[in-house]
């Protein structure tokens, strides 16, 4: 104890501060001092074999790996060539199948504009077909439904003669007549029209001359009024045609109907003719007409037969056309029947 207390204790620096230490290599051999097992020489033979193995060995794995990446790769792009000839064969497939289709397509169509035109020219022909069977036709309204049916012919036949004094029985011959159903626009009070076919033709046209002068009518009939019979298709185009005729009676220019369905208006000695509702409007707005969109829409208040045949008669007086509340047709006095037939 006195001993290890009389020794001295290292300092902070001595501590701190590395001791020499020998290394192994300089440190002297156990072997007795002999002679070293590997001469120079031969390490580094050895060393300068093994590289050039390595190296061998090294590039037959690179051309190992080249030669197998290139056949990997040729049979990839054989496939990717395979595959874009199949998609382009198929591409030309699909432009070839569209051209044939858009040729189809375009020959269809132009048959079908062909057909369209057929079909009209054919529904017209029919609608004229239809008209002329129906020219020997009137439709009257106003009789009160208080006549019985089997008293129509002798009542229909003292009217007719009231309005052409001095004709024959014989000629104002009928060879049917009947009531028809009311159409959904009528009035509840208003009486059914009645429909009867002229056996001549020119009695029919006299009868309609005559109600163009409406003070033939009388106090008797005149509650009265007289229609020529169309088809429901010719009344259809001439609906359209409902707000020209309208502003035209209102300017009091005179027209008539032609055929196919259009108007034939005489304006200031020029003959202008309308075949459509279109071309109507923008030869009216040019010559200053003002087209009343409202036209189709406009109704008579009804009371009673009585209230009706004023509300006609006095449109009548005041234009030298009749407009037909139900959407029938329009008659104009101006010109005669035959005319308006085309």
């Amino acid at each position: 104890m006195a001993t290890a207390k009389g020794k001295k204790a290292p300092g902070t620096k001595e501590f701190f501060t590395p001791r020499p230490s020998r290394r192994r290599e300089d440190a002297d051999p156990q072997d007795g001092g002999g002679s070293p097992s590997h001469s120079p020489n031969s390490a580094t033979g050895t060393n300068e074999g093994d590289l050039l193995a390595f190296t061998t060995r090294m590039e037959t794995l690179f051309k190992d790996f080249s030669s197998s990446l290139s056949t990997r790769l040729d049979a990839v792009s054989a496939d990717i060539r395979k595959d874009i000839q199949e998609i382009g064969d198929r591409t030309s497939h699909l432009e070839n199948k569209m051209s044939e289709m858009a040729n189809a397509h375009n020959d269809m169509a132009t048959a079908v504009e062909s057909m369209e035109a057929k079909l009209l020219q054919c529904t017209n022909k029919l609608a004229d077909l239809e008209d002329r069977s129906r020219r020997h036709n009137l439709k009257i309204r106003g009789i009160p439904e208080t006549i019985h049916p089997r008293d129509l012919m002798a009542y229909v036949t003292d009217f007719f003669t009231h309005l052409l004094p001095g004709v024959a029985h014989d000629t104002l011959l009928m060879d049917r007549i009947h009531r028809i159903p009311k159409p959904p626009s009528a009035p509840h009070k208003a009486s059914r029209d009645v429909i009867l076919k002229m056996h001549y033709y020119k009695p029919r046209e006299d009868v309609l001359r005559a109600m163009r002068k409406p003070e033939k009518l009388g106090s008797q009939y005149e509650h009265l009024e007289i229609y020529p019979d169309f088809s429901k298709a010719t009344l259809q185009q001439r609906r359209l045609f409902r707000p020209l005729t309208t502003s035209l009676r209102e300017a009091g220019i005179l027209y008539r109907w032609g055929f196919p369905t259009k108007l034939i208006i005489l304006r200031e000695d020029v003959t202008t003719v309308l075949t459509s509702p279109t071309e109507g409007r923008i030869t009216l707005e040019s010559w200053g007409l003002k087209i009343t969109e409202d036209a189709q829409d406009r109704r008579p208040t009804l009371k009673g037969d009585t209230g009706l045949a004023a509300t006609l008669n006095g449109c009548a007086r005041k234009s030298y056309a009749l407009p037909d509340p139900l959407l029938m047709t329009d008659i104009v006095f101006v010109f005669d029947r035959k005319s308006q037939d085309g």
